[in-house]
């Protein structure tokens, strides 16, 4: 005997409910189109990017020897350094040196933090990849090389009668010394340090004296690690140069890219 179309509607509604398709046949059976489209268009769990190539960092003020040490920032009270006050060393960490030279005091200063991408989709590489390009974007760093011959440029300094640059900076003349004439010094993406790389130079002048600050920030896989390197100078006749202050950050970032492990 056959069951009624009444009681395969029960028992199409029953399955329905607990299987979640769609549709019945006319018979009572599951159609295997609804059955298709579920398998389509039904919750997907999102599977998880995989996580950073590092999952520590080393230890900052250790990261340099002593040797190092001695030239960039000279005449130093210690070679120690100053560990950056942070919560959490697996994710962040830094050191700082202060020296003297016969031009005026040099400030050394290295910051490893390791990317986590908090959203599941995005890995923790391609999140550190997003913040490094942000960073280049802020620095206004050039994305194509200087035309060979033409001057760099740096940001000028306000002649007297001009609104300051800087909050509570009073105008001041330029610096009698151009502080880069190469585009080989200028503001530039560099190509053998880590995986993305990019270095700028900034001259702040202010009652005080002349400022110096090169920014060297490189990403390696998850790891964004940022040198700092200034010169701070009272006479401000002549600012502290490019070439030497370039140089000590690149030979910085050269040791640190081996530190990371």
């Amino acid at each position: 005997m056959q069951p009624s179309r009444g009681l395969l509607g029960i028992v199409c509604a029953a399955v329905l409910a607990v299987s979640g398709l769609s549709a019945c046949t006319a018979d009572g059976d599951t159609d295997p189109a609804a059955v298709d489209a579920k398998s389509a268009t039904g919750d997907q769990k999102v599977v998880p990017a995989p996580p950073g190539k590092y999952r520590k960092l080393p230890e900052p003020c250790g990261s340099l020897e002593p040797d190092t040490l001695k030239k960039l920032v000279p005449n130093a009270p210690d070679y120690t350094g100053d560990a950056e006050l942070t919560y959490d060393t697996n994710r962040r960490v830094g050191c700082t040196w202060t020296g003297e030279t016969s031009q005026g005091n040099r400030y050394l200063q290295i910051d490893f933090e390791r990317v986590v991408s908090y959203d599941p989709g995005v890995s923790d590489e391609a999140q550190a990849e997003s913040d490094y390009d942000a960073k280049v974007l802020q620095a206004g760093i050039p994305t194509t090389p200087a035309t060979p011959g033409a001057p760099a440029t740096t940001p000028p300094v306000a002649p007297p009668g001009s609104p300051a640059g800087l909050p509570g900076q009073t105008p001041t003349t330029a610096p009698a010394t151009s502080p880069v004439t190469s585009p080989d010094l200028a503001p530039r993406l560099l190509a053998d340090v880590g995986d993305a790389a990019f270095l700028d130079d900034e001259l702040m002048t202010r009652d005080s004296g002349v400022h110096r600050d090169i920014t060297l920030v490189f990403r390696t896989a998850n790891v964004l690690v940022t040198v700092s390197y200034a010169q701070w100078s009272a006479d401000k006749a002549t600012a502290p140069q490019s070439a030497d202050l370039q140089q000590g950050a690149e030979q910085v970032a050269d040791v640190l890219v081996k530190t990371i492990k």
